[in-house]
């Protein structure tokens, strides 16, 4: 579900920070308007906070260093589907130079860097955030997010800004809408085949293809 907070009677120019909790914890940190959480294109996801009641707060810094906060709480439903847990943990996968070449027909001009090729990792978090580490020497550090929803349906998102520790870009420059893929687990091996996504050619050249688990361990295998 989307959550945006609407910041009234106080110029843009003013406001500093928008802070997103949940639970007094920071999940989302916005510096642009529109101020929403995760980034634009992305959501909210219930089911990775755990069934029950949480509570969800806005607090607003301005320049001049007042603060504008509310809350409301909001109960998480047990059915709320969350990450599977046979998917999380670490993943590698090797885009090759037919992968990216597969994708050019359809390259934005704005995005004209291809997807370097080599081995990458995607750390699949519970959080619904996929930490991706390309095969540069510098090996950047970049997040975004994924919906793993019933079907063995995929869907992911866009870059998360502001993320501690990461570097800011992604796949495709500025914000894009989402690919759509199908999943499948067999062992160790992760299976995700596109539906759609001409949206960004480098997130297509990237998720489509096999991804073994780094560091194997028992899970029973399912197919969604």
């Amino acid at each position: 579900m989307p959550w945006q907070a609407q910041v009234t009677g106080i110029a843009g120019r003013d406001v500093a920070a928008v802070r997103f909790l949940i639970d007094g914890k920071l999940r989302f940190l916005a510096r642009l308007a529109p101020y929403v959480f995760a980034g634009r294109g992305n959501l909210l996801l219930p089911g990775t906070l755990g069934p029950g009641t949480h509570i969800f707060a806005v607090d607003v810094a301005l320049a001049d260093g007042r603060h504008l906060a509310t809350a409301a709480a909001a109960v998480v439903s047990p059915a709320a589907a969350g990450v599977p847990a046979q998917v999380l943990g670490l993943w590698t996968r090797t885009v090759t130079a037919a992968d990216v070449a597969r994708t050019q027909n359809f390259r934005d001009p704005a995005d004209p860097i291809p997807l370097p090729a080599g081995t990458w990792q995607v750390r699949i978090g519970a959080d619904g955030v996929a930490r991706y580490t390309d095969p540069t020497p510098a090996h950047d550090l970049t997040v975004g997010q994924v919906r793993f929803e019933p079907g063995g349906r995929l869907v992911v998102g866009n870059q998360i800004p502001n993320f501690p520790h990461a570097s800011e870009g992604g796949f495709c420059g500025g914000t894009t809408g989402d690919g759509t893929y199908h999943w499948s687990l067999h062992g160790n091996s992760l299976a995700i085949r596109v539906v759609s996504d001409r949206q960004c050619a480098n997130r297509d050249s990237f998720w489509n293809g096999t991804f073994t688990r780094s560091s194997p361990r028992s899970h029973p295998q399912a197919t969604p």
